[in-house]
């Protein structure tokens, strides 16, 4: 039976829920507040240039229907990467060989005592789940590693530190593993269990579970959006973008309808991808005013006369001592020779400090103190792109807070939650398999 499908956030998730939707036969409005599709997962363009908004790639989800609606009818405009090749600078130290910290950074003293608590911490033990991410973590890696490597960089990352953090907030940087002594006695350790899912391999390459990404061949991550943009309209999805909600009725507990700028949208199954509190306030709901502390974005582009100094894909800076979050290579990505070489740093800050400093100067001055620019290398072009209140922080108050909300918005029959707003999940894979398997499940 044909309903009137309605999607909320035109993100990734929501592009797969209206396409799936779509070619299940239903009538799909995709709604999205933004100018253009897909959040942060786009590309600008700045003097010639092609620069992402951060660090994106593509990956297969292993559910060979949704890879087809993904990528199928573009194969040729993909390029594949076998192994993603990424870094970390740390306490000084460029390591061009994997992206998890090496705890030999932080001198033979402090090496050895987070060494020896790592390998006695008995972990969490489960139930209840712990309060704070300090709790969580001091239980797993020991004390030492909290406060010389957990709190400084979480205050970089977040602006709070692990007595405030929920408890799964480190998986968000990847940060589960660290390596220790020396290759041959990481083998050894990793195989136990215990040992395994806390220490790192030294090198990517010891590593045999690397699953392919993949990159547009011209252009950068947002021609994937473009691609699936394409696929919206051949499959008659009416994309609104702008689209502005005014209200939404409620009757016998389900949706009725959307109310928005240019009319009411009546709605048989809603899903939501956007934050539900944003649906409660929309419904007239009483929710939690809580609201996470939030982190701005300024993503520095630049252009250099010379190829940058790495092979890295992306490189994430744990370093306390300078300001970048993470740097996009972009050379190794496009593999065009003839092209200008161009690199891409985010900084994540408070929102008061967006304006605080010449970001373009302190991205320039970190990557070339980072050994990641020659000496004589010169800049040709820098320009600046601000995400305002993008990030919102995983405190323990945030996410006990989303939990309630959710369950409030899921007491309606026909909505679904869906994207980071659902609750479960973070990484975008995740949340894409998510989106498929929750529409496929629409009776």
């Amino acid at each position: 039976m044909t309903k009137r499908c309605v999607v909320v956030g035109g993100g990734l998730p929501g592009i797969v829920a209206s396409l799936t939707l779509a070619k299940q036969g239903h009538s799909v409005h995709l709604l999205e507040a933004a100018s253009a599709l897909g959040g942060l997962l786009r590309s600008y363009e700045a003097d010639g240039l092609e620069f992402d908004y951060g660090t994106h790639f593509a990956n297969k989800t292993g559910i060979a229907a949704l890879d087809a609606l993904l990528f199928s009818g573009y194969e040729a405009e993909w390029r594949e990467f076998p192994v993603l090749r990424a870094g970390n600078f740390c306490n000084g130290r460029l390591n061009e060989s994997s992206d998890n910290p090496d705890l030999s950074t932080f001198g033979r003293e402090t090496h050895d005592r987070c060494l020896a608590e790592l390998l006695a911490a008995a972990g969490w033990q489960s139930p209840p789940s712990p309060e704070t991410s300090r709790d969580f973590l001091v239980a797993e890696y020991g004390s030492t590693l909290v406060d010389s490597f957990f709190d400084p960089v979480f205050q970089k990352f977040t602006g709070v530190n692990t007595e405030v953090l929920h408890h799964q907030a480190h998986i968000l940087f990847n940060l589960k593993r660290f390596a220790v002594l020396d290759p041959a006695a990481t083998a050894e350790l990793k195989k136990s269990p215990r040992y395994d899912s806390k220490i790192s391999f030294h090198h990517r390459d010891h590593f045999h579970g690397h699953k392919p990404c993949f990159y547009p061949a011209t252009g950068g991550i947002g021609r994937w959006i473009e691609q699936l943009a394409e696929k919206l309209r051949l499959t008659n999805v009416n994309v609104i973008t702008e689209s502005n909600i005014q209200a939404v009725r409620l009757g016998q507990g389900r949706v009725d309808s959307l109310v928005t700028g240019s009319g009411v949208i009546e709605v048989d199954e809603l899903f939501w991808c956007i934050a539900p509190a944003v649906f409660g306030k929309l419904a007239g709901l009483h929710l939690d005013s809580h609201k996470p502390p939030l982190r701005s974005t300024v993503l520095v582009g630049l252009a250099a006369d010379r190829p940058f100094l790495s092979d890295c894909h992306y490189i994430t800076v744990f370093d306390p001592a300078y300001r970048s979050f993470r740097i996009t290579l972009y050379d190794t990505f496009r593999g065009d020779p003839t092209a200008a070489h161009a690199a891409s740093v985010e900084f994540m800050m408070d929102p008061l400090e967006v304006d605080s400093v010449d970001w373009t100067m302190v991205a320039e001055t970190e990557l070339r103190s980072m050994g990641l620019m020659a000496a004589d290398a010169s800049v040709r072009s820098r320009h600046t792109q601000t995400v305002a209140n993008g990030f919102p922080v995983q405190t323990a108050t945030a996410v006990r807070c989303l939990e309630k909300h959710s369950a409030a918005v899921r007491a309606f029959t026909n909505v679904h939650l869906l994207g980071r707003g659902s609750g479960e999940g973070w990484f975008l894979t995740d949340l894409v398999r998510q989106a498929y398997h929750c529409v496929n499940g629409v009776p």
